[in-house]
């Protein structure tokens, strides 16, 4: 428990990481450079939700007529990004990843009440879920420096508009 604007008040985050597929990197460049910019910042989110057994969703986009289909490499993630096998993963139609899926569920059974995002793209999928997660009573959070697009002021607009948290605030958030 920490004590914010005279109350108490306790966060359980879950990270979700949207969208980094391989599909998305190899067809757009600008995409692809955005990634490669943020992927220690994003990795380093994992592993600091890794050491505090803190929940991880791995979300993947696909739409039944586009793909990327699942079972292929176009639907994987980038191998630049350590999820591993044994992360919950919810697979996504629509850019907000709890639209018609089961993650509002899976965050619930995890009794978390904050989601922390990152992934791509920031003016996407990844604002899609931010504003769904409000919808779901749920605190939402970007990960500073954690999230990509293909244009970067698409990045600093969902910086600008969005609440964010380094790694370092969110573990003193944490103790």
């Amino acid at each position: 428990m920490i004590a914010m604007c005279g109350a108490d008040w306790h966060m359980k985050p879950v990270l979700l990481v949207i969208d980094i597929q391989n599909a998305f990197l190899d067809a757009n460049k600008g995409l692809r450079k955005s990634v490669e910019k943020r992927v220690r910042v994003i990795n380093d989110a994992i592993r600091f939700f890794r050491r505090r057994k803190l929940p991880i969703v791995v979300v993947y986009h696909t739409e039944e007529k586009e793909g990327p289909k699942p079972g292929t490499r176009q639907f994987e993630f980038s191998p630049a990004i350590d999820i591993k096998r044994t992360d919950a993963k919810v697979i996504k139609n629509y850019p907000n990843a709890f639209n018609k899926t089961p993650l509002e569920k899976i965050v619930r059974r995890r009794g978390c009440d904050t989601v922390v995002i990152a992934g791509l793209s920031a003016s996407g999928c990844v604002l899609a879920t931010y504003v769904g997660a409000i919808d779901r009573d749920l605190e939402p959070y970007l990960v500073q420096d954690g999230v990509a697009a293909g244009k970067e002021e698409y990045v600093r607009f969902a910086e600008d508009i969005c609440k964010t948290l380094t790694i370092r605030k969110l573990s003193r958030i944490l103790t």
